[in-house]
């Protein structure tokens, strides 16, 4: 058996996905299979990124920063991928449901088979898939447990390297106020100054996903893509644009953390680390590791993957 065939056999049967009907209202199954897959890689900034978590003081914004091992290092927050990231879901999968529905919208789809739209963040129907994968809450009807774990990443490069900010080279970035007035004269107070993330700069991630199914993992692959087009942080529309470099997809937790993958950037050695000669996991059922073009021919199994769960859903 391939490693490919060997990894999907590993993966949770589409059915879960389908959900169950609980007092009249659909609900995502609970499912638990005690299996999980990794992934791991960086992102690596191809614009100016704004990760800001918070607000700054004046007319001046800050990026998130952290003393880390040894640097001060950029900081980029948990939550602020997996929002991006739910959305860009969200929006591939309505894309997949009208190429399947010849007569019907997605929300014509959505009312039918999860009970209502299904709109990020306040509007979740916690039936669907992307409420089965990211959780969700409706007040007063129930919730889903979130399968999706992120963690916090941090740069690779010294802030000093990496961030243009009061005193660089290149000094903090110039925008104008929201609020502007553009029937006043503009003056210093119409301008708004921000720190910003260098383009060339490398953030470590890693992701678990529980209880997965072969559609959750090829999605997830091509969820990323879509978010690094979109934009993360601040000013997205421009800014914020990453490409993603996947360096391996594996069954098992992991043994190394986003801090042991810092200190191998810190060494030079990030890349070299992950080869299946080396790199371990935690997989009772023993860890099958995909690289490279295995990685690709993994999200190359979105649509059929898709299909599948299109068919349970309305087969049921």
């Amino acid at each position: 058996m391939s490693n490919i065939e060997n990894f999907k056999s590993q993966m949770a049967p589409v059915d879960a996905l389908v959900p169950r009907v609980v007092n009249k209202k659909h609900v995502a199954q609970p499912f638990y299979t005690r299996r999980v897959v990794t992934i791991a890689g960086v992102k690596t900034a191809k614009t100016r990124f704004l990760p800001v978590s918070h607000e700054g003081q004046g007319i001046e914004t800050y990026v998130d920063k952290l003393e880390l091992l040894g640097k001060t290092r950029a900081e980029f927050i948990s939550r602020k991928l997996k929002g991006i990231e739910r959305r860009a879901h969200m929006s591939l999968f309505r894309e997949l449901v009208e190429q399947n529905e010849e007569s019907h919208t997605w929300q014509e789809f959505f009312k039918a088979n999860f009970g209502k739209e299904c709109t990020v963040p306040d509007g979740l129907c916690i039936a669907c898939w992307n409420c089965s994968l990211f959780g969700g809450l409706e007040a007063g009807i129930g919730a889903t447990f979130s399968r999706i774990r992120y963690f916090d990443s941090y740069s690779v490069e010294d802030a000093e390297d990496c961030i243009a900010m009061e005193g660089s080279e290149e000094g903090m970035g110039i925008g104008n106020q929201v609020y502007e007035d553009v029937n006043k004269a503009r003056g210093s107070e119409t301008y708004h100054l921000y720190e910003y993330v260098k383009a060339g700069t490398r953030f470590p991630f890693i992701t678990i996903i529980e209880s997965p199914t072969l559609l959750d993992v090829a999605s997830y692959l091509s969820t990323v893509h879509r978010a690094d087009e979109h934009g993360y942080g601040k000013y997205s529309a421009n800014h914020g644009k990453f490409d993603t470099d996947f360096l391996v997809v594996a069954t098992g937790y992991p043994r190394f953390s986003v801090l042991d993958m810092l200190k191998w950037g810190d060494a030079g050695t990030l890349d070299s680390q992950f080869d299946e000669n080396t790199m371990k996991f935690d997989d009772l059922n023993g860890s099958v590791a995909l690289f490279g073009e295995d990685i690709d021919k993994i999200a190359d199994q979105l649509k059929s993957a898709f299909d599948d769960y299109y068919n349970a859903l309305t087969t049921v």
